[in-house]
């Protein structure tokens, strides 16, 4: 006979790990050993938008709880593993760091992203303001309206940088659009997505994938009605191409305070924010570095099978999941920005990053992220992947 509590602390695990980001096939497996310490039986089925418990030993009693689409929060998802692997009753409880903080990391995050990437020192300075907009809309939209969010952004991102270009300012309007924009690319969907489809989860990949591609809908075309509109408004502007004046130093500081403002913006504790500097390097950088002549799908391919081996060989140092060391690099790497950039070089011919046709082959972006995590993924034994990585 299972205890009542203890069935209600099984389901608290599995809707904790929902809410934080974990993949849906990771949250079965991490439930059903938690269970097993508490000398309970259960059966767990877990999609992007419900968890169910079924409880063989109690006249197969069904737990069943609808779930919101999951955000990203690696502080909880690792206070939660923390608390499986401990055993104990200790409250998972929302510790998040200050909205100012929050608030300036989010500001932040676009000026950075085109000191990573190469831009003008005039389009950096106005991709501040436009993290300022961007942080606005996230306020407007909460609650009910929380879908509405990317949509929002882009179209208000648009039409700002619709009147930044008829103002005579010589920007990359797509660009700078991108990156007002890029934190709303859903790297951890595309990441999980791409991990349950490699491991036979073909209902939670398929769902969470189209879950990411709505999400690129949303911001593709909300910058597209956003700047013809703003354009109507303000009259047409200068598309300038992108001009890299970024000094070769910034970017060697810009990586680690990017990296901190995605932990803050995420809810990472700090020490995994510092394990996951590296895979940010390799996220942004590594396509290019790594390809070794071959080209950037190659480097992709590599890329993605050493961002895996970090994140997974840490996370077994560390007894919690390779997605909050993975997720830094996986932003960047997965055809979410670069898709974007892929779009915007197919349909009006301007470039942010100095790679030849980055985007042109999304779906050879993907296979190369499948192929590179299958390849780190099956350096692992079965029984070190039992658990989780």
């Amino acid at each position: 006979m299972v205890n009542p509590g203890r069935a209600q602390k099984i389901a608290e695990i599995g809707e904790a790990l929902h809410r934080s980001g974990c993949a849906p096939y990771k949250i079965e497996k991490y439930v059903q050993h938690y269970a097993r310490k508490l000398g309970v039986t259960v059966v767990v089925q877990a999609t992007p938008t419900s968890v169910s418990f079924q409880f063989p030993e109690e006249d197969n009693q069904i737990l069943m709880r609808r779930m919101d689409p999951a955000g990203i929060d690696l502080g909880l998802l690792a206070r939660t593993i923390i608390r499986i692997h401990r055993d104990d009753d200790t409250h998972i409880g929302y510790v998040p760091y200050p909205t100012w903080l929050t608030a300036l990391a989010h500001i932040s995050i676009p000026p950075i992203f085109l000191v990573l990437v190469g831009s003008s020192l005039q389009a950096i300075g106005f991709a501040a303001i436009l993290g300022v907009l961007v942080w606005i809309c996230q306020q407007i939209c909460q609650g009910e309206r929380a879908n509405f969010v990317e949509f929002l952004s882009a179209l208000i991102v648009g039409i700002t940088v619709a009147a930044i270009s008829a103002g005579g300012a010589e920007v990359p309007v797509w660009g700078l659009c991108i990156a007002a924009i890029v934190l709303f690319v859903p790297g951890l969907s595309i990441a999980n997505s791409l991990e349950c489809l490699a491991f036979n989860d073909l209902i939670s990949g398929t769902s969470l994938f189209t879950q990411a591609m709505f999400v690129f809908t949303k911001l593709f075309i909300g910058i597209f009605i956003g700047l013809n509109i703003g354009e109507t408004i303000f009259g047409a502007g200068l598309h300038a191409p992108n001009v890299n004046e970024v000094i070769w130093w910034w970017p060697v500081v810009a990586l680690p305070v990017f990296s901190f403002a995605l932990g803050i913006i995420f809810n990472a504790r700090p020490v995994d924010i510092a394990l996951a500097l590296p895979v940010t390097a390799l996220g942004l950088w590594g396509p290019v570095w790594l390809g070794f002549g071959a080209g950037w799908i190659t480097g992709t391919w590599v890329t993605a099978a050493c961002i895996t081996l970090y994140g997974t060989w840490l996370a077994k140092k560390m007894n919690l999941t390779g997605a909050i060391y993975i997720m830094p690099g996986i932003l960047l790497l997965v055809p979410g920005s670069r898709v974007l950039f892929g779009a915007t070089q197919s349909l009006f011919n301007e470039s942010l990053m100095p790679v030849q046709g980055v985007g042109l082959s999304a779906f050879l972006m993907f296979a190369a992220i499948v192929a590179g995590q299958i390849t780190a993924l099956s350096l692992y034994s079965q029984k070190n992947r039992n658990l989780v990585s």
